[in-house]
């Protein structure tokens, strides 16, 4: 139907610059007398679609809805539907408790917890750990926790008996070689690394590692021995020469029929290393194909699902520490924005995040406790980002294959049902194939995801901060938005108030003007869940196309400045919309110091100066009687500090100059041009 049909059915209709205007069908309107003076904008697209705007603040989603039940729209479904469509992944069957482990010190308290559970998806099981307090409650967290090795006590008993220790994989295999008599213990952490603070604890021991059955197995016992070949008194890595794949103690003892017996006469038959060079897999696991096997990390606790409403005294309210995916700046599941004004380093700085929490390694000195794969938007600057990225990597040194994943294109995430559909579409398939877990999405820039709406309105922030909370809730992951600052810098985030109010974290960038390397300051200017107004100094390291073997290509990577000076607010230079320093006041200013400089100039080392006082007098008479004395003050003191900064201008104590782009002319043969004109 067109768009004057509708009108007309409506109610009040009329024709304003080329679109009908009619009322407004929401019952609400007009706080429920209706909509009398027609506000209700009618347009169509160039496809015929009808198009609607209540310029009295009703939302799309009512409008749509009050004119669907006029029976004027029966095949045009809501356009805001699709949002309701990116739901969480289907939950799976709730993971089942099957064994609980206990790491004690010395003396038998227990220091941290380890929990096994039976899943319903390909891998079959997954872990939880808990920090447990010296009140004795858990935490869902390990940050702070005394990591100790499994079956403390009893390995400290074999260090003042001098009995062999066995170190397996897991709790389960070193319970059932503690069913035979001897001593065994493991880490909490599994095959994915051998964690130092266990170290201290196995030093003067006679150890022998005993692997699982599979190559992810014999690269832990390397692990092992690189950690603790100089403080043990010997090593040996324990074949148990198990026939199937991924088997391990468990199996010697229960399938196999395993005993102390031959456990020992396997372990005296082994030769003792000194180096994790030592270890040889055995020729039977080499080649021979194996599923990946997922790293144990430390999981979330999961909310319990409860029924109808908990009353709590609030002497038992206790507050949860804050689980950080970047200590101190990112925590996990956040919603975090990153801006600055333009050529402020800000998709440098995202690249870096990305880098550091796919690897590991320490994002301007602060740790990063989570670490995971990362998607990377990138919405603009598709031809440099290559040069970027090769640059990162080469200065860090960044292991191959690191989980940092890109899409280069433009996405609309405000009002394409379309391209938020592709985008979780390929997100999923990715996950599909590699088993990913992302722990950050980032979106570079909110400007080229926004699809040419305006960021000023409520209608089209909130659109974008809902299609991005789909996304984040669905893949329980965080999302970075990666954004511009408005004209005033000290005013923040550039766009409508919802979005300040949306974010969780709030990240300022601050250049240096004129710093050599260039500059500047991360400051976390929102932390919703911890302490802002942290300043972390970084500098940018040029890496030079030699390094990134590319001919004529040099980029830029990030390192952490500790020596900068962050407790001083730095003050940021906001450009004109042309940012060359010609605004009004500026052309006048400019105007202005040639006459003076014509007039009333001297020469001093080749250069045509002038008092500044000259200056200053001739701007005040051409700025003119009527304007308040406050204004021309301010700006008089604004001309200058912007003419300085664009570099049109020197200004030396009591005395000041024209600077010219033509370097090859004498300052005194252009003054005379100008002087002439």
């Amino acid at each position: 139907m067109q768009a004057e049909q509708i009108a007309q059915a409506l109610g009040n209709a009329k024709k304003v610059n080329g679109q009908w205007m009619a009322s407004c069908p929401v019952s609400s309107h007009g706080q429920g007398n209706g909509d009398k003076n027609p506000s209700l904008c009618v347009s169509e697209t160039d496809e015929g679609k009808p198009l609607f705007k209540c310029f009295s603040g009703c939302s799309q989603d009512e409008v749509f809805h009050a004119i669907k039940d006029y029976g004027l729209l029966k095949d045009l479904p809501n356009p805001m539907d699709f949002l309701t469509q990116i739901k969480p992944l289907p939950k799976p069957q709730e993971p089942v408790l099957e064994q609980e482990w206990h790491y004690t010190d010395e003396d038998g308290i227990t220091q941290h917890i380890k929990q096994r559970y039976k899943t319903f998806d390909a891998k079959g099981k997954t872990y939880k750990q808990y920090r447990v307090d010296e009140n004795g409650r858990r935490h869902a967290s390990m940050t702070g926790a005394n990591i100790v090795p499994y079956n403390l006590p009893e390995v400290d008993f074999a260090r003042k008996t001098g009995r062999t220790v066995f170190l397996c994989e897991g709790e389960k295999a070193a319970d059932a070689l503690k069913s035979l008599g001897v001593v065994a213990t493991c880490t909490h952490n599994g095959a994915s690394s051998f964690p130092e603070d266990v170290v201290k604890h196995l030093v003067g021991l006679t150890i022998a590692i005993v692997p699982d059955n599979d190559l992810v197995g014999w690269e832990y016992a390397r692990k092992a021995v690189a950690a603790l070949k100089s403080v043990t008194k010997s090593i040996r890595v324990v074949d148990l020469v198990l026939e199937e794949i991924k088997e391990d103690a468990y199996e010697f003892v229960y399938k196999y029929g395993g005993d102390k017996d031959r456990l020992v006469d396997l372990t005296k038959a082994t030769q003792a290393v000194t180096s994790e060079m030592d270890v040889t897999t055995p020729a039977r696991l080499i080649g021979v194909a194996e599923t990946p096997v997922t790293e144990e990390l430390e999981l979330p606790a999961v909310t319990p699902i409860r029924e109808g409403f908990k009353l709590e005294a609030w002497d038992d309210i206790q507050d949860e520490p804050v689980e950080w995916l970047v200590k101190g700046v990112i925590p996990q599941k956040s919603f975090v924005a990153l801006y600055a004004p333009p050529a402020s380093f800000k998709s440098f700085i995202a690249l870096d995040i990305a880098e550091c929490i796919a690897t590991g390694r320490a994002f301007l000195g602060n740790q990063i406790t989570k670490r995971g794969a990362v998607l990377y938007i990138a919405g603009e600057g598709h031809g440099g980002i290559g040069s970027r990225i090769k640059a990162l990597k080469t200065h860090h040194k960044t292991p191959e294959n690191t989980p940092v994943y890109f899409l280069r294109r433009q996405v609309n995430l405000r009002s394409s049902k379309t391209d938020l559909q592709d985008l979780v579409n390929a997100i999923d398939d990715l996950k599909a194939v590699g088993e990913i877990n992302f722990e950050l999405i980032i979106i570079d820039t909110l400007a080229r995801a926004f699809g040419g709406g305006n960021e000023n309105a409520s209608e089209d922030m909130g659109a974008f901060i809902t299609a991005a909370g789909a996304i984040q809730g669905r893949y329980t992951c965080g999302l970075l938005v990666v954004h511009h600052a408005g004209k005033d810098a000290t005013k923040g985030l550039r766009g409508h108030s919802s979005l300040l109010g949306a974010v969780d974290t709030e990240l300022e960038i601050i250049r240096i003007e004129g710093a050599q390397p260039p500059k500047g300051i991360l400051h976390v200017s929102k932390q919703k869940d911890g302490v802002d107004g942290q300043r972390i100094g970084f500098k940018m390291i040029e890496v030079s196309s030699s390094r990134l073997n590319v001919a004529d290509t040099s980029s830029l990577a990030v390192e952490p400045d500790k020596e900068m000076d962050t407790s001083v607010k730095q003050k940021v230079k906001q450009n004109p919309p042309d940012a060359t320093g010609n605004g009004r006041n500026q052309r006048l200013a400019m105007e202005c110091l040639k006459e003076v400089v014509a007039e009333k100039g001297f020469m001093r080392d080749s250069i045509k100066c002038v008092g500044i006082g000259y200056w200053e007098e001739r701007f005040r008479q051409k700025k003119g009687n009527n304007i308040a004395k406050k204004s021309v003050d301010k700006a008089w003191r604004e001309v200058q500090e912007d003419l300085v900064d664009y570099k049109k201008v020197v200004i030396n104590r009591d005395i000041c100059w024209i600077v010219y782009e033509d370097k090859n002319a004498s300052e005194y043969e252009k003054e005379e041009e100008y002087s002439d004109a």
